[in-house]
């Protein structure tokens, strides 16, 4: 039984890795100008909250079901992933230059997607700090010393047990990017 349960986590995880990597198609939307990302973000952040209020207060119990398998045991009674994931990335959008914004997206969709494939663990940080690196590393065309101490500084951030790092990762990254 026990290998069973292993196996469905094993599953489970993996699948929502594959739906954080989906993030980059969100990619595009960045290019939008101002106006344009101001009204996507707003409408895509107040959508996602309204769905989350929804489902915490019970309603459509039958629609969102079908995602049960895709969630946390702690996520069943609080915001999903996905509600900080948006909103994350839809405020980086609206706070920071466009460049900045795409880099915190980029960074949470594939640094921390990728470290996602490793199991959770003692060198799980080093895992994400050596993906957050090679990222950052491939956006900006090149190594630098700079890189490597943000990676370090997002990692820590990435660690933070209080808050969602979907939230709080494409901040960082957009604040920390054109230091």
């Amino acid at each position: 039984m026990e290998e069973v349960n292993r196996h469905l986590l094993r599953q489970r995880e993996g699948a929502r890795r594959l739906f954080h990597l989906c993030g980059l198609l969100l990619y595009p939307l960045g290019k939008l100008c101002k106006a344009q990302a101001l009204f996507f973000w707003t409408g895509l952040i107040c959508g996602v909250t309204l769905l989350e209020a929804l489902r915490l207060g019970g309603k459509g119990r039958r629609f969102f079901r079908l995602f049960m398998p895709l969630m946390r045991e702690e996520e069943r009674r609080r915001p999903s992933g996905t509600f900080w994931y948006i909103w994350g990335v839809g405020l980086a959008f609206l706070l920071f230059p466009e460049k900045a914004a795409l880099s915190g997206l980029v960074v949470l969709a594939l640094a921390d997607g990728l470290a996602g494939l490793f199991p959770q663990g003692k060198i799980h940080s080093a895992i994400f700090w050596g993906t957050s690196l090679l990222v950052a590393t491939l956006l900006r065309g090149g190594f630098s010393w700079e890189l490597l101490l943000k990676a370090g500084l997002w990692t820590l951030v990435e660690a933070l047990p209080q808050v969602n790092d979907n939230f709080t990762l494409p901040l960082a990254v957009s604040l920390t990017w054109n230091l």
